[in-house]
């Protein structure tokens, strides 16, 4: 049965090379992205006359946006399509077939995001290498990143399916997505680290998940540590673990309204 979903990824992975597009305007978003804040933090550390912020120097406070910001870049939409599935009532025809509905969703979403991974990650590689002149970062360090990347795409294709099941109430989850969009670019520790945020929100978003996504695997490259890397990968796993539960129970209730409304 695994065997079925593998395939699933890989051809959806094969898919997005199609998509030359998409993933080109994706690489110029990373560029302009990363030169806006490449300027933005040279200047605050200039003004500051400070050599680190809360331990982190200009070139890792770069690095780690890099970082960052090629996770956030390769992240699941597969809401969209499962919205649009709902409206249509296209959605039968995947019913209809011989696999999980949930789990067909989730391996078509890392199946795309592989692709627009590996491209992001070379562009941030090379655009912050040029911007700051600096390597930083090392073998042990890329390697947890790799790890952690992996596992915050499957966490977050998972918020994605279980935010695209919600259609099936609401019809339209873009605001939901908007929300859980912003909760990544504040709590999650996209655009800062979780260490320069007060030492109280540093503690609520810890125990939240979005930090998993966007902070634990920038931080895991730019300041590798074996003891937080162990952390972040069981608060990973933990998650990875209660949102599967959810989205278990959520595609149950799905199957009843399914049958009460005759599809």
């Amino acid at each position: 049965m695994l065997t079925r979903y593998l395939f699933v990824a890989r051809v959806a992975a094969r898919r997005q090379w199609f998509y030359r597009r998409e993933l080109f305007w994706r690489s110029i978003s990373m560029i302009l992205f990363m030169v806006v804040f490449i300027a933005l933090w040279k200047t605050a550390y200039q003004v500051s006359g400070r050599s680190e912020l809360a331990g982190y120097s200009l070139a890792q406070v770069i690095w780690y946006l890099g970082m960052a910001e090629t996770v956030m870049l390769s992240t699941s939409r597969s809401f969209v399509e499962i919205s649009e599935a709902v409206k249509s009532g296209s959605v039968a025809y995947e019913l209809a077939r011989p696999l999980s509905y949930p789990l067909l969703q989730l391996a078509r979403s890392l199946g795309n995001s592989a692709p627009r991974f590996l491209l992001n990650l070379m562009v941030a590689l090379l655009v912050v290498l040029l911007g700051t002149g600096q390597l930083v970062g090392s073998v042990p360090g890329l390697l947890a990143f790799l790890l952690t990347a992996g596992l915050a795409l499957l966490l977050d294709a998972l918020f994605a399916v279980l935010i695209g099941l919600l259609a099936f109430w609401i019809e339209e989850v873009m605001p939901v997505y908007l929300i859980y969009q912003k909760l990544l670019f504040s709590i999650g520790g996209l655009f800062l680290p979780l260490e320069i945020f007060p030492l109280w929100l540093q503690r609520a978003a810890k125990w939240l998940p979005f930090q998993l996504i966007a902070y634990t695997p920038a931080r895991a490259y730019v300041a590798f540590d074996v003891g937080e890397l162990v952390r972040g990968v069981m608060g990973q796993l933990v998650y990875i673990g209660v949102l599967s539960g959810v989205l278990w129970l959520l595609w149950r209730l799905v199957q009843r309204r399914l049958v009460v409304h005759g599809g």
